[in-house]
């Protein structure tokens, strides 16, 4: 006989709000197996959604399982490696909502503790400036080397580290060329820790990069956008001026 799990079901959970528990949950205890029964428990969704979840996790390589035959019952462990903790992050950053930060709180479960230093809720153009001014720095580099390897001033450069302008993609990788490192690195990381833009979880891509670099683009709009006004007041004055 069957047994059925009858726990009511809760109108909130979505197939990807259900993940996003799941990816919590994981999140907390990277580089440890975690057995199917205690990741039911964590949860509190039922077994048949976590099955779902774990196969679904599973497929695309974000976890990775072992089958304990010595154990009677055989028992499944499952386990989130370091290697995969940004990719958990940028999937349950599309998850991310409302909904489902009420439903991991109901769980005893801390969707903050769960990114970590991961997402910080600052602007992406910050977030990037604090990240090339970090590598520039570990190089123990001044503004002024930098000026002389890439086609920038002092000033642009010290503006993109601020956060005040946004580099090309380029030139992210003018930069990154000349720090040693890679340019997607870079770009993931800020997006990483950085205010998730609603324009690209609309879009719903899971792949970081893509992500990055569409973030990346509306970023550069709006900051195209933001200083249209103040060109167009500047011709004008030029304009009555002449």
């Amino acid at each position: 006989m069957k047994i059925l799990d009858k726990r009511p079901a809760d109108p909130r959970l979505s197939w990807n709000r259900r993940g996003g528990v799941v990816l919590t949950a994981l999140l907390g205890r990277v580089d440890r197996e975690v057995t199917f029964t205690r990741l039911v428990e964590l949860t509190k969704l039922t077994v048949e959604d976590v099955r779902r979840q774990v196969v679904r996790f599973t497929k695309i390589k974000l976890l990775s399982r072992r089958t304990d035959l010595d154990e009677f019952p055989a028992k499944d462990y499952f386990t989130l490696s370091e290697s995969n903790v940004v990719r958990a992050r940028s999937l349950l950053q599309l998850i991310d909502d409302a909904e489902l930060r009420d439903l991991v709180e109901e769980r005893g479960l801390d969707i903050d503790v769960a990114y970590g230093r991961f997402l910080e809720r600052q602007p992406y153009p910050v977030a990037l400036g604090k990240a090339l001014r970090d590598v520039r720095k570990d190089l123990g580099w001044s503004l002024v080397d930098v000026e002389a390897l890439v086609p920038a001033s002092m000033a642009t450069l010290s503006n993109y580290e601020r956060g005040i302008t946004l580099p090309t993609l380029i030139m992210v990788a003018e930069l990154a060329l000349r720090y040693g490192v890679d340019a997607v690195d870079l770009i993931v990381y800020a997006t990483c820790h950085s205010k998730p833009d609603k324009r690209v979880q609309r879009l719903r891509i899971a792949d970081p990069t893509f992500r990055a670099v569409l973030t990346h683009q509306f970023a550069t709009h709006d900051q195209h956008e933001f200083a249209r006004p103040k060109i167009r007041r500047r011709q004008q004055s030029i304009t009555k001026a002449s």
